[in-house]
């Protein structure tokens, strides 16, 4: 673990969701393969695919199916969809430790969203179908805002509806996307080495905290 010293009065906190919360990685494989597969490419490991994701779903496709045209990435995203929302959780589960926070969270009272540039739908469908729906305050998918991360308006506008300052919630995320929208939100930011970017990547962009596990952060936040 590596984390800087820093004092809050921790009144929310708020969530990235694949690798993050959930170990997402072989289900959006298939359905990116899938999606390859129409268009006669072969399959791309899943450790490739995870590099993809942290952007939003059409990055991810315009990867994918090596394309920018965007009439063809409309066509993806349709074919993406279809098989995702049929597989989204064939082997989908939350990260070990997830549970233990968010219920000590919820114990001491803590405001809690997921902020996820994974389409609403998908946020919706995937938090409910692993029982984790409950926990939140709000769940924002890219559609919540004009903006989607990195930039900091999910973070502020679901700060604002919480009713929390900035200085009082902290963002957990995996990747520098979740880094650069709390930096600029001006929230502390904690990630996870479980996630799709390497220790290497995360020390780089300077985060307040990095854990390999998600319930470091029970002592660290409580």
């Amino acid at each position: 673990m590596r984390c800087k010293g820093a004092h809050i009065q921790l009144k929310a906190v708020l969530f990235d969701l694949d690798g993050t919360l959930i170990d997402s990685k072989r289900d959006i494989a298939a359905s990116a393969n899938a999606t390859r597969q129409h268009y006669g490419f072969g399959p791309l490991p899943e450790d490739v695919i995870g590099t993809f994701v942290g952007y939003g779903i059409m990055a991810l496709l315009s990867k994918a199916v090596e394309t920018e045209d965007e009439p063809r990435l409309k066509e993806a995203h349709q074919i993406f969809k279809e098989h995702y929302r049929t597989h989204c959780v064939d082997f989908t589960r939350p990260f070990p430790g997830a549970f233990e926070l968010l219920d000590l969270l919820k114990t001491r009272r803590v405001k809690m969203a997921v902020i996820s540039n994974k389409p609403q739908e998908f946020t919706d469908l995937i938090l409910k179908k692993l029982d984790l729906s409950d926990y939140f305050d709000l769940a924002f998918g890219p559609e919540a805002t004009v903006n989607k991360k990195p930039h900091p308006e999910p973070l502020l506008t679901a700060l604002e509806r919480l009713g929390v300052k900035p200085s009082e919630g902290v963002m957990i995320g995996d990747s520098p996307v979740d880094i650069e929208a709390a930096r600029e939100a001006k929230m502390l930011v904690g990630v996870v080495t479980h996630g799709y970017v390497s220790k290497e990547v995360l020390n780089a962009s300077d985060p307040d905290w990095i854990v390999d596990s998600l319930s470091e952060f029970n002592e660290i936040l409580l």
